[in-house]
């Protein structure tokens, strides 16, 4: 649920300038109709989550946005002559600040959802979770299928950054896609048993009619275990994501590079004309 709170610290990423735009100007309605498909909000509950959401936004276009253009103009300017380690480093540091400072910023008004939500919308959010979980189970069985996607989603992301593909860049990136990810389907299978762990601890977090600061801590504490740069599994898997980030970057030509570029252009141009636009 809380994803959906935390949605706008990532619009940066969205595919398009007007989508940007549209978010920023609908997201409160946006954000409110996700938290309904979770919680059968009422009326009361719908607006007071469209308040908090537009003050969120106006903090984060006055206050985030200059820093994530900031932020995208270094990662720029570093990878003119290509991308070395240290500033891979640097570059997943200065993300994971800017995304603390959105934990911190919405995580008491999550709490303070949660601890006002009925019995009745805690069935009702055990009912979607359970029916995600099915459908999450089903795509892990399928695990060819989801190797294909996941191939598909990554050759579509890799030429709107590049440009076209050589026949041989292609070549060797489906070797390196079927080294990376053939043990995929435990870890996916790994991780839906996790998601059903932390999804009970939540339940009945909730069942137990706990105050705000209460669940506040329990978020805190939940989002650690998943961000705390001391976990070892977490950091031996960032390590081996930028490994593979160096790789790719290795067999690019100087026009793929211009052409990644040119995009980063285009997205420090959407968020300048979005904080004009506040």
């Amino acid at each position: 649920m809380t994803k959906y709170f935390i949605l706008f610290s990532f619009i940066f990423l969205l595919p398009s300038c007007n989508s940007t735009k549209i978010f920023y100007n609908y997201g409160d309605f946006i954000v409110s109709w996700q938290v309904d498909n979770y919680f059968d909000i009422t009326s009361e509950q719908e607006e007071w989550i469209e308040e908090k959401i537009v003050l969120h936004l106006e903090w984060h276009r006055k206050e985030e946005l200059p820093k994530y253009k900031n932020f995208l103009t270094k990662i720029k300017d570093q990878a003119q002559d290509g991308i070395s380690m240290s500033e891979l480093n640097e570059a997943f540091s200065m993300y994971e600040i800017k995304r603390n400072r959105i934990f911190e910023r919405i995580t008491p008004d999550v709490a303070l959802f949660l601890a006002k939500i009925s019995p009745s919308q805690i069935d009702y959010l055990e009912k979607q979770m359970i029916e995600e979980n099915e459908e999450m189970a089903k795509k892990t069985e399928n695990h060819h299928e989801q190797l294909v996607k996941r191939r598909k989603y990554f050759f579509e992301q890799m030429e709107d950054w590049f440009g076209e593909l050589s026949k041989n860049q292609i070549k060797q990136l489906n070797e390196w896609q079927n080294e990376w990810y053939k043990d995929s389907s435990y870890t996916s299978r790994e991780r839906l048993q996790l998601r059903l762990v932390s999804q009970n601890q939540f339940l009945t977090l909730l069942r137990s009619n706990p105050n705000s600061k209460e669940l506040e801590k329990w978020l805190n504490t939940w989002t650690l275990q998943w961000t705390n740069e001391s976990n070892p599994l977490r950091e031996k898997r960032i390590i081996r994501n930028k490994k593979r980030i160096l790789k790719v970057e290795n067999i690019l030509t100087p026009k793929q590079r211009l052409h990644a570029l040119q995009e980063l252009d285009y997205w420090i141009e959407v968020l300048e004309q979005t904080i004009l636009d506040n």
